[in-house]
């Protein structure tokens, strides 16, 4: 007789884009396992009373240091996902949030954008504050410093609180779509402009609240698919009496989608301004910084001086990275052999465009495009 399968449960939050889409990971890994999900209501999730009666196999979701002593008292292994506690007692699989909040600060700086706000109010824990800390740190390794916007009545009177200055930009990163979308509409009602006077980035990339609005929001794509595969991966160890050593994985986000919140170009000089523009447009064509200097009419050492002031990197340097992002995207979203993919970003072979790569990104393209196609763990 055919064993029946495992039975698992879900403590998750569906309101919330970025834990549906770490069931979506969950998922894909069952088809290797065969478990069956304990439902409510037809639904695959579980409440916290319900849990303290359950008997199954095993738990995935928003589990609390009293949740995880619960489990392991009654012998249920539990795999958490949600960054609300420095001290947990038990395995977890989390968003990277100091990378997350790096990535945000680095993206603004390399649009040119001098001026910076910040908010995380609303969250509660330290999944916020440790986006909010990696993002104010990094601006200040780069002399920078950020106002943090740390109320809902902060939102409502930004006008007042942003360092804002006629012709310059201020870059607002919010740790949660929903508070970005506060920022945009707290923005126009204060009669700025966004992205020209406030550009905003966020955070989780929902659908639902970054393309429902006018102008659309830029956000940062978590890769919640990969959270989920290998929460599931690692509870399928547990239940199998396997104990991994590592209590904890980070999984880096995953990229920024933009749209029309950071469609800017807000360097102070309007020639750094002008060779950054032809690099992006041009990319996928073999051009040199000769090309360049040809195009703009300029002279070559005048505009590699303000440009690496302006940038912090090299004319060269910034042709590559941007060469570089084109083909990382072209690998994630599409199943472009290697040596066309090197080709359509500038590369006349494929032998220079992993030499690239690699020195750019730290990894091989095809090793690049296994990690985030598929959720970790997968092998294609």
């Amino acid at each position: 007789m055919k064993p029946r399968p495992k039975e698992i449960a879900l403590l998750i939050d569906y309101n919330s884009n970025y834990y549906r889409t770490i069931v979506t990971g969950v998922s894909r890994y069952n088809k290797l396992s065969g478990w069956r999900f304990y439902t409510y209501r037809g639904i695959p999730q579980i409440t916290e009373a319900q849990l303290k009666k359950w008997n199954g196999a095993g738990v995935i979701g928003r589990l609390s240091p009293e949740l995880i002593e619960m489990l392991d008292y009654r012998g249920i292994p539990g795999v958490n996902i949600k960054s609300d506690h420095v001290q947990l007692g038990g395995h977890s699989v989390l968003m990277d949030n100091p990378k997350i909040g790096k990535m945000a600060a680095e993206y603004f700086i390399e649009k040119g954008v001098r001026h910076f706000a910040s908010t995380a109010w609303s969250i509660k824990g330290v999944s916020g504050i440790d986006k909010m800390d990696a993002f104010a740190e990094t601006l200040k390794s780069r002399g920078f410093e950020t106002t943090i916007l740390q109320s809902q009545s902060d939102i409502t009177n930004l006008r007042k609180l942003l360092p804002l200055e006629k012709g310059h930009t201020v870059g607002v990163y919010a740790a949660q779509d929903f508070l970005g979308r506060m920022i945009i509409d707290a923005s126009l009602n204060s009669g700025l402009r966004v992205p020209e006077d406030v550009a905003v980035l966020s955070t989780d990339n929902g659908p639902f609240i970054c393309d429902m609005l006018t102008p659309t929001m830029s956000s940062i794509e978590l890769g919640a698919e990969r959270i989920g595969y290998q929460a599931a991966s690692l509870l399928d160890q547990l239940i199998q009496g396997e104990n991994p050593q590592d209590m904890l994985s980070l999984i880096p986000p995953e990229r920024i989608i933009e749209r029309q919140s950071t469609e800017i170009l807000a360097m102070q000089d309007k020639l750094v301004g002008k060779a950054l523009h032809f690099i992006k447009e041009n990319a996928q064509h073999p051009i040199t910084v000769d090309d360049l200097i040809a195009a703009l009419h300029c002279n070559r050492r005048v505009l590699e001086i303000r440009f690496k002031t302006e940038v912090g990197r090299t004319l060269h340097k910034e042709i590559r990275r941007t060469r570089i992002q084109r083909a990382c995207k072209l690998l994630r979203e599409t199943d472009m052999l290697i040596e066309v993919l090197a080709e359509v970003c500038g590369y006349s072979n494929r032998e220079r465009f992993n030499a690239a790569f690699r020195s750019e990104m730290g990894k091989t393209p095809s090793v690049y495009r296994r990690e985030f196609r598929f959720a970790s763990n997968v092998q294609v």
